[in-house]
Formats: structure tokens, C-alpha cells, sequence
């Protein structure tokens, strides 16, 4: 599931003429599903549809003819590289592999909605520890500053002391350098400092946490040349984790631009309820400003999930929300999972805690097995694989 230049392309002109995509779909007799999947999900169109479609949007066949002859010819080549990839794991050698004798390469998902209150460290906690328990090597980033995140899994209590040690946070890796020493001198910035190790429930636990602080809305007043340097930060560890998940504020910042240079993917918690869909199109605007300014970089959104769904959602209000997302996710070729993680108070029973949902104390099964099916949904969006242990 990629979003190709073919696949941007077709977005942006169809945006162009002023066209939603169900006005696109009505004037080719395609559905709404089929004209989502060209544009959010990779799907390559035949040569007749291709040249129809150009003509659709009033531009000559022969631009998205190259288009998608390019977006096709990098599929085979990534068909071609998995199966190669798949042949070199099961023969290894210490120039592909790393000491468990995997071939992997972190991916990395950010957490985001313009809308606070949505459950985004809910639902980034729960999937770290449903990773951390599937023996994926799974790095949390906070990048928010009310370090919500950093306090779920320390724990409010270590975290505390973590911060009154003065240790390092993710605003050093904004600001490049460690804080200083009872020397009172400054080091270079080591990415491996910054990260706190086995924050998961389990004795052998892989889930690690770059923890956050107050003083990152503080250093981001100051944003010039920063946007970048959490993704060469993390580029110095990607091949240490299988999966990267990035909790964000709800704001559009810099930190926002951060979170998209580092991430391939972005997956948008929404609470269904009045004003759900407040946050999307400033999330859509704000992801085409940045396509349009960083065009070499691949992005896109994985899937918009329904969070905390309860009784009220069933509700005529609740089932409106819901409609408008789902019109609005049509409109922008965007996919919503369909499992949804119900509203249960085990989600905040297992924050103080600090434990996995399964784990928390009274959690009924039902809702155990659903944020489960929900999880597996989420893995298989991003192309996370479980690895063996």
C-alpha cells in the first residue's frame, strides 16, 4: 500500500478541477471504493481506464500513461526485492542480517489528529504493547509536550525522577546536544542516550520510549532547521526496531513537520462524537502543504480508526459522526479500519496500571479480543510482520 506520484497525481488534479472524488467516480461510472484505492492505496489502473481517466480530468493521456507505467514498473521491482529479501532471510549472513538473523528496517507510524482528546496515547500505548508482546522491537516516541505517553510507561513516579535527574528527552534530539553535565560542559547528541530502555510490561521486553518533556513546546519557539532532525535521529536506529510509533500533539506546528519527515505512514484515532471531524481537513491541508514542499518523501495515511466507540456511538448522533468521517475519509480516498476499539474503562484502569490491556485487571475478554483484531488490522496496514522468536 503505496502512494505513488501516479497515485498523488490524480489527487491533485482531481482537486484542481474542484472535483470530490464521488464527483470523479459519478462522471466514470467507477465507485467511490475503486477511485479510493487508485489514490490511497496503491491500485494501478488498466490503459483504457488510465486514458479515460485522463480525459476526466482534462489533462493529456500521456502524462499518467508514464505515471503509471513508472508506479507499475516499481511495483514488479518491489515484488521482485520481497521475494529476494524473503529467499536472503532464510539464507543469512552478517552483511544483511542483524544478531536474530532478521532482515528488517523499522517502520514508522505517526499518531496524529488536529482534534485533542481522541485517545491518540490510548491507542499508541496499546498497539506498543500488542507489538512489544508479538517480539516486534518497537520504539515510542513522545512527542508531545504534555508527555503523556512517557508517564503511561515509566510510570508517573519514575518518570518524575527521570526528569529531575535532568536526563535526556526528545527536545535534545531537537536541540542536538545533551543537557550538561555536573562539569557543566555539553556533548554532541548520541541517539541511543535518549532512549530508555524495556518501558514494556513483560521481563523481556523490546518496547523502548524516547520520553518527553514540558520544554518541548519551549524549544519549539525556536523551530528553525528542526523539522528534520527527529527523522535523522531515528534513521540512526531504524535498523534496531521493526516498529516506530510516534504519539503527537494535536496542534499543527513543527512538530507536526518532524512527525512527517520521520513516518511512512500516519494513522488518525478519532473519537466518534460531536465535531469528530473537526481535525480532518486541517490534516488534509495540512499533508498536501507538505507533499507540495517535500515531494521526494513518501507518506501517507494508513487508516483512520474509530476510538473509544460506546453505546452513545450507536446513538443518532454518534452514527452522524461517524457518517461525516466516513464522508469526508470517501472524499480523500482514505481508508478506516473496520474493527473500532470500544469504550471499555479498562483503557484507563490499564494507564495506571502501566499494563497492557490484557493484563489489566477485570478487562472482559470481549474487549481484550477486539483491541486485538484491531491491532492485527493496524500490522497489516503498515506491513509490520510478526517475527519469530
Amino acid at each position: 500500500m503505496v502512494v505513488t506520484r501516479f497515485a498523488r497525481e490524480v489527487k491533485r488534479l482531481r482537486a484542481d478541477r474542484g472535483l470530490t472524488i464521488r464527483d470523479l467516480a459519478a462522471r466514470l461510472g467507477k465507485s467511490v471504493a475503486y477511485l479510493g484505492k487508485i489514490e490511497a492505496q496503491g491500485e494501478i489502473p488498466n490503459l483504457d481506464f488510465t486514458i479515460e481517466l485522463a480525459r476526466a480530468l482534462a489533462i493529456e493521456p500521456a502524462v499518467l500513461l508514464r505515471l503509471a507505467k513508472e508506479a507499475r514498473l516499481a511495483t514488479i521491482a518491489s515484488d521482485i526485492d520481497r521475494e529476494y529479501t524473503q529467499a536472503m532471510v532464510a539464507h543469512p549472513d552478517d552483511a544483511t542480517t542483524n544478531e536474530k538473523g532478521e532482515h528488517t528496517m523499522a517502520i514508522v507510524a505517526s499518531l496524529i489528529n488536529m482534534k485533542g482528546g481522541v485517545g491518540k496515547t490510548t491507542l499508541t500505548m496499546q498497539l506498543a504493547h500488542t507489538a512489544d508482546r508479538k517480539d516486534l522491537r518497537t520504539l515510542a516516541v513522545d512527542l508531545d509536550p504534555q508527555s503523556n505517553l512517557s508517564q503511561v510507561l515509566m510510570g508517573p513516579q519514575a518518570y518524575v525522577k527521570y526528569i529531575d535527574a535532568n536526563k535526556p528527552t526528545v527536545v535534545d534530539i531537537f536541540d542536538a546536544y545533551v543537557p550538561r553535565n555536573t562539569h557543566g560542559s555539553s556533548r554532541v547528541l548520541d541517539i541511543h542516550d535518549v532512549i530508555v530502555k524495556k518501558t514494556g510490561f513483560w521481563s523481556n521486553s523490546t518496547l523502548d520510549l524516547i520520553p518527553s518533556r514540558l520544554e518541548l513546546s519551549r524549544s519549539m519557539k525556536n523551530p528553525h532547521s528542526k523539522e528534520r532532525r527527529l527523522a535523522k535521529a531515528l534513521a540512526q536506529v531504524k535498523d534496531e526496531y521493526d516498529l516506530v510509533l510516534i504519539d503527537c500533539a494535536p496542534t499543527e506546528s513543527v512538530l507536526t513537520d518532524a512527525a512527517y519527515f520521520a513516518s511512512s505512514y500516519i494513522l488518525v484515532p478519532i473519537k466518534p462524537e460531536f465535531m469528530a471531524t473537526i481535525g480532518l481537513p486541517l490534516l488534509a491541508r495540512s499533508l498536501q502543504d507538505f507533499r507540495a514542499e517535500n515531494q521526494e518523501h513518501e507518506i501517507e495515511i494508513a487508516g483512520l480508526v474509530f476510538n473509544h466507540s460506546s453505546s452513545y456511538s450507536a446513538g443518532p448522533e454518534g452514527q452522524q459522526s461517524i457518517q461525516d468521517v466516513t464522508n469526508i475519509a470517501g472524499q480523500e480516498g482514505w481508508h478506516i479500519c473496520e474493527n473500532q476499539v470500544r469504550y471499555s474503562a479498562s483503557y484507563a484502569k490499564s494507564a495506571r496500571e502501566r499494563t497492557p490491556l490484557g493484563s489489566t485487571s477485570y478487562a472482559r475478554g470481549e474487549v481484550v479480543r477486539g483491541f486485538e483484531q484491531l491491532a492485527e488490522e493496524v500490522f497489516d496496514l503498515l506491513g509490520v510482520a510478526q517475527v519469530t522468536a
